[in-house]
């Protein structure tokens, strides 16, 4: 280079590099002297060794590639998979997996509205699954060990979500496959409650009061064993007993043995230990319903009031409840088990009628009396050392329990016992037992609390058959399908998009009109238990010009979505990224009064005007009229004034709405009325149903963040959100919020409110808030609700369109009415838009009122205010009468020539009869 410094010494120049968002860089060159920071090509790179380069950043921070990282994440994995084959699947629904203790509730993070539960085995791996907010199962993904939950997500959404090539996805979940619920097995349940009732794992029912320790259940299969015991105490002065105390133990092939044991305390307290240690719990701050965990290798046990949970290695499961001073407990065990089972639980095989097998291999009849049903369990006394230690208390040698039918007999008050029990044989007896009526309701609610959960574990939502690929050409309509062979089952879609239409019945109609980002998921929801899945298929729309160019082969995700748009052929007349380019310059028109030359396109724009030829637009600084100006009072009623840029430099007004001339005096176009008074409000009281333990702060910025975002936006405030007592042993909080919506005269707002607001709102619940909460924005606005109803949503105020019309006027002209439609809202009208003059009169609306202006006809001339009179002109009349005097006096001028033209005719061509011829 060869600039020459000495005639510019004061001129400093810069040399580096701006990125434009703040970042920049100065060349060192900048800090050398004038002879040297002018001679660039000379300076010498010293890390790259190159002579006059110079290399910048350019951004502040790096940033990621997605496509890059996803390699570099499927280079670090083994050549092939290596999960094991015996594989656990997530439960069909999130109800369905909190019965599950083998899955926990975890919060990681896998997007807003979804809820996670986690279980992981040290033999078949882990699993994640995320569940939508009507508990429908949305996707699962295995992981190879607890703590790497982070680790996959974010491979995963380099791969996947923030990818936006399709393929890359396919790689990812070749190592780690999506999991869905086909082969989902809940555990078969037993339970152990009241004094003491037991359900074995086949489902058959017996009561047993023995005193000691017993064996509940011993199981063994090829991968691991368990052992459980139970210690029974008398129930206080009663001639019965109960469980005051529980031992479990698990072995595997991969964990050495783990022991925990549940000891009944005070106040229906239960100590828990690990392998003879308490168990210390800690509080998950991130768990809605703030309960307890203690998770360490081969177990994680939770603590939620007086209810204690063990999950052994995500295979067996053991929940513990204390109530009236007595230990009920729920034994859950993994189908490997079945047929391998012994103890009072009984045999699992599904045949109830051998359950009562004893220790030497006889069994006794399920029909067997109450006696017998206690010489049973006494065989499965432990008699020496249990996994409890030795006891504390002497127990009596020869200990026989009371049984229900001598109770029957003794009591005089069993009818009524009956009636309070509603019928339940475990609740009147253990009444009776021990005098005490709230153990029997005890007794009874647990006996219903664990059929219930019996029957949601075996609970399946609906299945979704159909295309799992659906393609359209943008612009054509396509009809697809879906059907479940489930019984009372709707169809609906999670998100409403205006290119999608989904029928009740499953049809789907997909009209694509644009390319943006959308999901579509196929929601099916059984009416009658409320189970719902989801179906998300693969999207891919074609803008192509012609639907020949297609290629649907070759796709790119469009945003974080799971539409996809395919890659286009284009032929030798076409380009573009759609091929919806020409190479002919002239097939797209060009601007008014400009020629497009063959092979060149568009000429220069009209005078005054610039662009490109094809789209023209005004000079921004015009020296046509820079030196006019609009006369005073040109535009009547407010009208603005100015000149328009033409070559007459003519004054223009831009008229308020109502006007109809070009200098805003004649009105007659129809405007929205002005309000007189302060309108009342639409207020809502809606009834909902959270499990987040959310505080009344961020249910209020939840439901205002849902009612602020409904189709007619409207919404105005929670006036009031209260907290309704909680019902006991429920997880669900529940709410009252009345909320308010402003009425307003413009569009579908009033009929919105008080026709379609609560459909509205009970479809706004059904889905999760679809943004990302910031702690600096204050209260959490993404608290997830149980759906609504219509029964939950009740309406308080509203307004007819009669009252509402009173608070609305209409200002400017006379004779303006109010007018309302249910699209259009309350408008000021004009009687000139309505008729309002007859027989053709043309109506002007004047500052007076509207004013006509009349016409005539050939005859008739109208006349009156609104031109509502005709009269007949009296020229025409005596012209029509003259006319038609006229025409008769030529009709019989006409008709006396022609009988004279007639008779002459005769008389030449007549001879007499008589004459010779």
């Amino acid at each position: 280079m060869q600039w020459d410094v000495t005639q510019r010494p004061s001129n400093s120049v810069l040399m580096g590099f701006s990125s434009g968002d703040g970042h920049y860089e100065n060349s060192p060159l900048t800090l050398l002297p004038a002879w040297e920071k002018y001679r660039p090509d000379q300076f010498l790179n010293s890390s790259l060794g190159v002579r006059g380069l110079q290399v910048y950043r350019l951004h502040r921070e790096e940033r990621p590639n997605p496509r890059l990282r996803c390699l570099q994440w499927l280079k670090s994995q083994p050549q092939w998979p290596h999960w094991g084959w015996n594989r656990l699947s997530c439960p069909c629904s999130w109800w369905q997996g909190l019965q599950d203790l083998r899955f926990q509730p975890i919060s990681i993070g896998w997007g807003l509205g979804s809820r996670q539960l986690c279980s992981f085995s040290s033999w078949r791996g882990g699993v994640c699954c995320s569940y939508g907010p009507w508990g429908e199962l949305l996707e699962g993904w295995r992981v190879q060990n607890p703590w790497q939950f982070d680790q996959e997500l974010e491979a995963q959404n380099w791969c996947c979500r923030w990818n936006d090539k399709p393929s890359f996805c396919i790689l990812y979940q070749q190592w780690r496959p999506r999991i869905g619920c086909a082969g989902y097995r809940p555990l078969r349940p037993a339970w152990m409650f009241g004094d003491p009732h037991i359900t074995t794992l086949d489902g058959a029912n017996y009561t047993f009061n023995g005193l000691g320790d017993f064996l509940l259940v011993r199981a063994k299969d090829g991968n691991s064993s368990f052992l459980l015991q139970g210690r029974t105490a008398l129930t206080g002065s009663a001639q019965a007993s109960n469980f005051i105390a529980f031992a479990a133990q698990y072995n595997s092939t991969s964990l050495g043995p783990i022991m925990v044991q549940w000891l009944l305390k005070p106040n229906d307290t239960i100590q828990a230990r690990l392998n003879n240690q308490t168990v210390t719990f800690e509080t998950n701050r991130e768990d809605a319903e703030g309960q307890e965990t203690f998770n360490t290798t081969g177990v994680v046990m939770t603590r939620n009031g007086s209810l204690v949970s063990a999950s052994f290695d995500g295979t067996v499961t053991i929940s513990v409840i204390a109530l009236s001073n007595i230990l009920h407990a729920s034994c859950s065990l993994p189908e490997e088990y079945q047929n391998r089972t012994e103890g009072l639980l009984g045999v699992w095989n599904n045949n109830p009628d051998d359950d009562f097998r004893m220790p030497n291999g006889s069994t006794i009849s399920r029909s067997s009396s109450e006696e017998m049903f206690f010489h049973y369990g006494m065989t499965w006394r432990i008699n020496e050392t249990s996994l409890l230690g030795k006891r504390d208390d002497q127990l009596p040698s020869n200990f026989t329990p009371v049984f229900f039918s001598e109770l029957l007999r003794n009591n005089s008050s069993s009818e009524k016992l009956a009636s309070e029990c509603n019928g339940n044989q475990q609740c009147i007896y253990d009444t009776l037992a021990t005098g005490s009526r709230s153990t029997g309701l005890h007794t009874s609610m647990l006996f219903r609390q664990y059929q219930e959960m019996n029957a949601t574990l075996n609970q399946y939502p609906p299945s979704i058959e159909g295309d799992r690929v659906v393609e359209a050409h943008i612009g054509k309509t396509k009809l697809f399908q879906y059907t479940s062979s489930s019984k009372n089952v709707t169809f609906i879609l999670r998100d409403n998009n205006t290119d999608c239409k989904l029928f009740e019945n499953g049809t789907l109609l997909w009209t694509p009109t644009k390319v943006e980002p959308f999901t579509l998921e196929i929601l099916a929801r059984n009416v009658k238990d409320n189970l719902s899945s989801v179906l998300q298929p693969k999207t891919v729309v074609c803008a192509c010009k012609a639907e020949s160019q297609c290629l649907y082969n070759q796709t790119s995700r469009v945003g974080n979505s799971s539409l996809e748009v395919a890659g286009c052929k284009c032929d030798k007349n076409t380009f573009g990224p759609y091929c919806n380019l020409s190479t002919d310059l002239c097939e797209e028109a060009c601007f008014p009064n400009v020629t497009c030359v063959r092979g060149k396109g568009c000429e220069a724009c009209p005078p005054h005007l610039t662009g490109d030829g094809r789209h023209c637009a005004a000079l921004e600084t015009p020296l046509l009229c820079q030196n006019k100006s609009c006369p005073v009072n040109y535009c009547h009623n407010h009208g603005h004034c100015y000149i328009s840029q033409t070559e007459g430099c003519q004054p223009t007004c831009t008229c308020p709405p109502a006007f109809t001339d070009s200098r805003c005096f004649l009105a007659g176009n129809s405007f929205t009325p002005t309000i007189s008074l302060e309108l009342p409000l639409r207020i809502i009281q809606i009834s909902l149903s959270e499990e987040e333990n959310a505080s009344a702060a961020e249910v209020d910025a939840s439901v205002a963040y849902r009612l602020g975002n409904l189709e007619v936006r409207a919404f105005f405030r929670n006036s009031q959100v209260e907290r309704i007592n909680p019902i006991t042993g429920s997880t669900l909080q529940h709410w009252k919020v009345t909320s308010t919506f402003r009425y307003r005269p413009r569009g579908p707002v009033i009929d919105f409110l008080n026709n379609r607001l609560v459909d509205a709102i009970v479809e706004a619940f059904l889905q999760a808030p679809n943004r990302r909460w910031k702690r600096s924005e204050g209260p959490r606005n993404n608290v997830v609700f149980q759906p609504l109803s219509r029964e939950d949503v009740r309406s308080v105020m509203a307004l007819n369109v009669s009252t509402l019309e009173t608070y609305f006027k209409c200002d400017g002209y006379e004779g303006y009415r109010l007018v309302y439609s249910p699209h259009s809202g309350v408008t000021c009208v004009s009687p000139c838009s309505q008729g309002y003059c007859e027989h053709g009169g043309q109506c002007q609306h004047l500052p007076q009122g509207p004013s006509c202006k009349c016409v005539s006809f050939s005859i008739y001339t109208s006349w009156g205010e609104r031109c509502e009179h005709l009269s007949m002109k009296l020229g025409a009349f005596f012209g029509i009468l003259f006319g038609a005097l006229g025409a008769l006096l030529l009709l019989g001028v006409v008709t006396f020539v022609v009988l004279r033209f007639w008779g002459c005719s005769k008389a030449q061509y007549s001879y007499p009869l008589d004459s010779e011829s």
